[in-house]
């Protein structure tokens, strides 16, 4: 029983009003229902405190691997970072679908004759490669994160970009899981018409014809010709 709002009483009504409260709780099962009710309220807000624990271990979660993965990726821009978290909390299945496709292992730690540091001798073998012929590119600079589609979540960076062919060069090394995140890739920027060369480990023997005439063939298609950089920036 509550007191009644919205309107003033006179000292009289006020009275009948507080006898009958007094004579609804004195009625025992009157006082049984309202301590079930009382009791749902309370097992309510315990799974409310829960789940917000909860919501708090996720959240820092979230930031921690984000973060570290943003600063593996320097020259790709940091504020894109607020939202792929944010969009993260808002859907925990597409993070835990993140984690579990892992990521390179390995850290920038060879040098290149452009000055990049690249995580494989094969990323080297490219860059040098790429540099050798005057060839325009920057590594890891764009980090594309898909939000919509079957394949919402995933957050992939291509190893290179051609700015001059308008294409990026992803190198599948050697890597435990570096297979599976190949065809996951390929799916990915095939559904969203990315232009991407996948060059493998076997194909490095010859990369005047396995990336540079490839290359030039896919920088020919409608899908790199439509392609624009700028709105995935």
């Amino acid at each position: 029983m509550a007191w009644p709002k919205g309107k003033k009483h006179t000292a009289s009504e006020k009275k009948k009003i507080r006898k009958s409260i007094i004579k609804y709780w004195s009625n025992p099962s009157a006082r049984l229902r309202m301590s079930r009710i009382m009791l749902k309220q309370r097992k309510k807000l315990s799974l409310i405190k829960i789940k917000q624990y909860e919501d708090i271990k996720l959240r820092k979660k979230i930031d921690k691997t984000i973060t570290k993965w943003w600063r593996e990726h320097p020259d790709a821009r940091k504020k894109k970072s607020l939202e792929v978290k944010q969009f993260f909390i808002s859907n925990p299945k597409a993070f835990a679908e993140f984690v579990r496709h892992g990521k390179n292992p390995l850290k920038r730690h060879l040098r290149t004759k452009s000055g990049y540091f690249v995580r494989s001798r094969g990323e080297k073998q490219i860059a040098d490669f790429l540099f050798s012929l005057k060839i325009p590119f920057f590594y890891e600079e764009y980090s594309l994160f898909f939000r919509h589609g079957r394949f919402a979540g995933n957050l992939c960076t291509p190893d290179f970009f051609l700015p001059k062919l308008n294409i990026f060069i992803e190198f599948y090394g050697g890597y435990p899981a570096a297979w599976k995140k190949k065809v996951l890739k390929n799916k990915i920027y095939a559904v969203n018409k990315i232009p991407v060369l996948g060059i493998t480990p076997a194909e490095l023997d010859d990369l005047d014809y396995y990336l540079i005439k490839d290359a030039e063939k896919l920088s020919r298609t409608g899908i790199a010709k439509k392609f624009k950089i700028v709105e995935w920036r």
